[in-house]
């Protein structure tokens, strides 16, 4: 039998905690690599044991047969010459034993080193199953620190994010402010302009009385100088100038109380009212044709138009899905315009949202988004774009961007409702809900805290951007 060195593997537990050893991945690459080589070389070992046991066996049996044929010779010999040659017998009886002798001896030879390659290879499973556990660990470290970097990484993703979106708000927040900038000098102008005519009405005012105080001079320098036989003589030209002087004393007094009623202050505030004003206008619109709308000059500028109304709950929100593609209501109260009406609108040109919220303690918020847009029919009528957000209500319909208009359907005490919106898995708004229904399926707008802030009213209006 040949002899095989076997390799012995020795393990050494590291010095230092896995918690506290900062290694890179290029070790634990070489750690894991050696590990893989130290395993395979373990194999190719127990591998060149069972060989051997293998040629051990064959070896037992080949010696085997060498005896039976030996002894099948010799007893054909025996039957041949003689069968009553006990020299013969003891001659092959001893072989025979000698042959036993020689066959328990190299039985024992190969249990022998059997059992010391099993003690052997039961030794290098200990090890290899320490090695494994070893590995294990080291990879479930790795694991750890891969999933803490994963989660850095995510957190870092956030911040830039909302950095990125704090920024384009700033840009938004500093437009406004410059637009209304120049809306102030505007109106710093006009008051000028108001504060001049003031300064000439005070002027003439004060004109009109040098003039009545020159002719009641006049008159008492007349009486003085005994003209009052001409005047006497001349009743009715006296008359009249008494008539025109009595007039021109009123008027004057009316001036000046004008003058005093309304001061700087008070004529800013009137020049900065406006005026709300409604009325019904009539647009034709491509595959539409004529379409009447709601027309409004009173919320931030003119030249609204109302696409959605919730005001006294006189229209039903429960309506089938057609409705609410081809519109509902009445303009005097709540309605809904049509979602094929909003698109043929958007289709062409960029418009600006406006959505004006009233909350159950009477504040009055609004939402302001200048790139509004929605899709036809073959998209679901998705809302396509908001554009950028300005305004003090909430970013309410940002998670719904890019969401389809589509029903969602629940049961209420009374009856199964159907809520059509663009909704989105966790919504942040909802305009077409049940009045009073304390739910996600009521009329809210920007949830706080899993807390949903119900409106009183709403309104929706859209606008063309002028570029």
């Amino acid at each position: 039998m040949n002899n095989t060195n076997i390799l012995t593997i020795q393990l050494h537990d590291s010095p230092e905690d896995p918690s506290t050893c900062a290694m890179s991945s290029a070790d634990w690459q070489h750690i894991r690599e050696n590990s893989y080589s130290t395993l395979a070389e373990l194999k190719k070992i127990k591998l060149t044991v069972f060989k051997e046991k293998l040629n051990l066996y064959n070896e037992k049996c080949r010696i085997k047969d060498d005896v039976i044929l030996t002894l099948r010779t010799c007893l054909e010999t025996y039957k041949n010459t003689n069968l009553n040659n006990n020299d013969v017998i003891t001659f092959l009886k001893s072989k025979l034993c000698e042959r036993r002798q020689n066959c328990i001896a190299i039985q024992k030879s190969f249990k022998k080193q059997l059992t010391e390659l099993e003690n052997s290879n039961k030794d290098k499973s200990e090890k290899i199953v320490k090695q494994d556990e070893l590995i294990t660990d080291k990879d479930n470290y790795i694991l750890k620190l891969e999933q803490q970097l994963k989660k850095t990484a995510d957190q870092l993703q956030e911040k830039t994010q909302l950095s990125f979106d704090y920024q384009q708000r700033i840009i938004t927040l500093e437009a406004n402010i410059e637009q209304k900038d120049l809306q102030l000098a505007d109106s710093k102008v006009t008051i000028q302009e108001k504060e001049d005519q003031i300064g000439v009405l005070k002027n003439e005012v004060v004109t009109t009385g040098d003039k009545l105080n020159a002719t009641q001079e006049l008159l008492r320098s007349w009486k003085t100088q005994n003209f009052i036989q001409a005047f006497n003589s001349k009743d009715a030209h006296r008359a009249k100038l008494e008539t025109e002087l009595r007039n021109s004393t009123e008027r004057i007094k009316k001036q000046n109380d004008r003058l005093l009623q309304y001061s700087i202050k008070e004529l800013q505030a009137s020049l900065s009212e406006e005026e709300s004003s409604t009325e019904l206008k009539v647009l034709t619109l491509p595959r539409i044709g004529s379409l009447k709308v709601l027309a409004q000059n009173c919320i931030s500028g003119p030249g609204w138009i109302v696409i959605h109304r919730r005001m006294d709950d006189s229209a039903n929100f429960n309506q089938g899905w057609f409705s609410f593609v081809d519109g509902f209501g009445d303009m005097d109260g709540d309605f809904w315009m049509g979602l094929d009406n909003v698109h043929a609108m958007t289709k062409r040109q960029a418009h600006e949202l406006y959505v004006h919220l009233v909350f159950p303690n009477k504040e009055t918020r609004f939402a302001h988004y200048d790139n509004f847009a929605i899709s036809g029919k073959n998209d679901d009528y998705k809302l396509k774009s908001l554009g950028n957000y300005f305004g003090n209500a909430g970013d309410g319909l940002r998670p719904h961007e890019h969401c389809i208009f589509k029903t969602v359907r629940y049961n209420s005490k009374n009856a199964v409702q159907y809520n059509r919106w663009w909704h989105h898995e966790y919504p942040s708004c909802n305009l077409n809900g049940v009045f009073n229904h304390k739910s996600e399926f009521g009329v809210w707008w920007c949830r706080q805290k899993d807390t949903f802030v119900f409106v009183e009213s709403v309104q929706m209006l859209i606008r063309p951007k002028l570029i």
